[in-house]
């Protein structure tokens, strides 16, 4: 019997040790014997940064890692924080509320706002270098607020000021918590003078949207107003939050609380990075003469004798578009998506293991070799050739990779170029990219001042 045993045991021992085994990734530099990374207190994460794979990890994987539900007590369980299950069904019933069709009816404002910010500007102009930051984050805040809450002109300023203040402090605390490992878990976080602010902060972002979307629906029922998603839009400006007073009035699917949830995720998103951008992007033309000039041209080209940009001015703004997108791939404002992994993930080399965390490099992406050998240079005409791009879309993740990407993304793309196209058609800007300092709190900005030198073209 005893030989039996040994031989039993010895067959186990060797299947044990020769058994295939998924190859897991290979260990960033630094771990410790046996413990490996365990001193740093965190939980174990995967890097991805080549675009198969990641393509691979983001469309298996909609889940968000645990660090995202820090957001939830201010935010809510919007796009950016809800559970792949809610992620679903909210994003299917929010995609008409960003169609192309809804968005167009957003020109006119997007044209208003512009022009109104360089008018701030053009104060601004000649009297040497100048700081943007502040006319740059209420220009964002109010083009935002009035596109998605429908603010009239008399309480935008108002409540974009308070609104503006109160997002920034509850971001602060989020990161605050985020960066301090020993405050990740909840038993000690909630007993914490930090998690009592982050509670009275939210309650101000509750009070603050609360009377908005009870007046507007108010009077939108007063109206009996039928906006049907982008059905029934011929070409009139209705703010988001008409669209989802309607999905919550006729189709019974969002709850006053579901529709705040959403606005802040949105308002919140589209200030922290498209703010960040337009900063950076004043600097990018500044230090790059011949790039502001070439857009110069084209603008006036397609402005011509108009004031206003249509959407048929849009699409002609090609090189615009093309620094733009070169701008984005480089600056990284968001450098990192994360993904819960709940089932393990088979990679053409490795297998990550299901219960972990995959980071997706944004910044990993936007230098691969893909690129080419000038991955790292600014190189706006890269975008005027297909070629010149790489084939698979997962390389560019600016606004998000796979199936649970940004909502927002042709918002953004609007905005964007709307604004610079009326700054760039006034201005001519003067600054030095290289003297930013970066810092990072939900999305990569400006650390410090960097004065830029606004001049009045004639």
């Amino acid at each position: 019997m005893l030989p039996l045993l040994v031989i039993l045991g010895v067959v186990f021992v060797t299947w044990y040790w020769w058994r295939p085994v998924p190859r897991s990734p290979p260990t960033v530099p630094g771990a410790l014997p046996i413990i490996g990374h365990l001193w740093e207190f965190i939980k174990h994460r995967n890097v991805a940064s080549d675009p198969e794979e990641v393509g691979i990890i983001a469309n298996a994987c909609l889940g968000r890692p645990y660090f995202y539900n820090f957001l939830i007590d201010g935010i809510g369980n919007g796009l950016v924080t809800a559970d792949a299950a809610m992620w679903k069904i909210h994003r299917r019933l929010l995609n008409p509320a960003f169609s192309q069709v809804v968005l167009n009816t957003f020109l006119p404002e997007m044209n208003a706002q512009a022009q109104y910010l360089v008018s701030q500007l053009t104060t601004m102009a000649g009297k040497g270098p100048v700081d943007v930051k502040e006319t740059l984050n209420k220009f964002v805040l109010r083009t935002v607020c009035r596109t998605s809450l429908g603010l009239n002109a008399k309480d935008q300023d108002m409540v974009g000021d308070k609104y503006a203040k109160t997002i920034d402090e509850y971001l602060k605390i989020v990161c605050g918590r985020s960066y301090n490992v020993a405050l990740h878990p909840s038993l000690i976080y909630n007993s914490t003078k930090l998690r009592s602010r982050e509670l009275e902060v939210a309650k101000d972002i509750e009070n603050i949207l609360n009377p908005i979307i009870k007046k507007r629906k108010s009077d939108f029922k007063a109206n009996n107003s039928t906006v049907s998603g982008d059905s029934s839009i011929t070409g009139k400006f209705k703010p988001i939050l008409d669209l989802l007073l309607h999905l919550s009035d006729e189709q019974h699917v969002f709850s006053d609380e579901d529709i705040r949830q959403h606005l802040d995720t949105f308002v919140i998103a589209s200030f922290e990075t498209t703010s960040s951008v337009l900063q950076s992007m004043f600097f990018v033309l500044g230090s790059n003469p011949d790039v502001q000039e070439r857009i110069f041209e084209e603008v006036q080209e397609v402005f011509g004798n108009n004031e206003e940009l249509t959407k048929q001015d849009m699409s002609k703004l090609i090189y615009l578009e093309a620094v733009l997108k070169e701008s984005l791939r480089l600056l990284n404002i968001i450098p990192w998506i994360g993904r819960k992994l709940d089932t393990d993930v088979v990679l053409p080399k490795y297998t990550l293991r299901a219960g972990s965390t995959c980071m997706l490099s944004g910044f990993g992406l936007h230098r691969h070799s893909s690129w080419g050998p000038d991955a790292r240079e600014f190189k706006p005409e890269r975008w005027l050739n297909p070629g010149t791009v790489p084939s698979n879309p997962n390389a560019y993740a600016v606004f998000g990779i796979g199936k649970r990407n940004c909502i927002g993304k042709q918002y953004s793309m609007m905005s964007l170029k709307m604004s610079l196209a009326h700054i760039v058609r006034k201005f001519k800007i003067t600054g030095d990219f290289n003297k930013l300092k970066w810092k990072y709190e939900v999305a990569l900005k400006p650390a410090t001042t960097a004065l830029v030198d606004i001049k009045l073209r004639s």
